[in-house]
């Protein structure tokens, strides 16, 4: 299978531009397109770094999760202060009668479990960019969204995205997550859908999930920047 690449968007270019000019900045390798250097995985059934029957797998430079059990991969170590960006898509476009689901989980932190207490960027068919704070065995993160308060609670809490602005499925659907400080941003297809702020949470683990849905994920960069 062959998998083209894609024009970086235009907000893509233009916070690159605004980091140089605004602090220093460095990108950093997060995934070579090869090997899950730097990453690991875990699933529910085999925990961490057990994968017998290939739910990740690297095809053509890309990531393909498969349909067939729960987990995640994840980064290595904690990031703060950077723009994660990564392109996915839905591999099943025939059938209807399911709700195709993943998720960026950013600011993770505590044990690996399904899930880790973090933030989620929702990747869900529908739902993309929604922002679900996840407690793990600990209440979740606090934070505040145009200035109303969520989160530090031992259940899932959800904030809505503020528009939609998913392609149609089967299309490539370009993602943007900016963490600055204790600022936060969600950007789908070139749109910022959500931000807010964290009033303790700013550094975790990257992790993407497995849900039970077949997506392939592709072009992961990381720029980290000083504040």
């Amino acid at each position: 299978m062959t998998i083209q690449k894609i024009i970086p968007s235009a907000i893509a270019v233009l916070f690159t531009f605004t980091a140089i000019a605004q602090s220093e900045s460095k990108s950093t390798p997060i995934f070579d397109g090869k090997t899950l250097t730097g990453w690991y995985t875990y699933l529910k059934d085999e925990g961490k770094n057990k994968d017998s029957t290939g739910v990740f797998t690297i095809v053509d430079g890309a990531i393909r999760i498969s349909s067939t059990k729960m987990g995640y991969i994840s980064t290595e170590k904690e990031y703060s202060n950077y723009a994660f960006s990564f392109s996915y898509r839905w591999a099943d476009t025939t059938n209807t009668e399911v709700t195709r689901n993943s998720g960026l989980i950013y600011h993770a932190i505590g044990e690996d479990r399904m899930w880790c207490n973090g933030m989620e960027l929702q990747m869900q068919q529908g739902d993309a960019g929604d922002l679900w704070l996840i407690p793990g065995a600990d209440a979740n993160a606090e934070i505040k969204v145009k200035d109303e308060p969520f989160g530090g609670v031992k259940k899932g809490t959800r904030i809505a995205k503020w528009e939609a602005s998913e392609k149609p499925l089967g299309e490539w659907n370009d993602v943007i997550l900016i963490c600055r400080g204790n600022e936060f941003e969600h950007w789908v297809n070139g749109k910022k859908v959500l931000a807010g702020v964290t009033i303790k949470r700013v550094a975790g683990k990257i992790q993407i999930q497995a849900e039970g849905h077949e997506v392939w994920i592709r072009n992961m960069k990381i720029e980290e920047r000083t504040p």
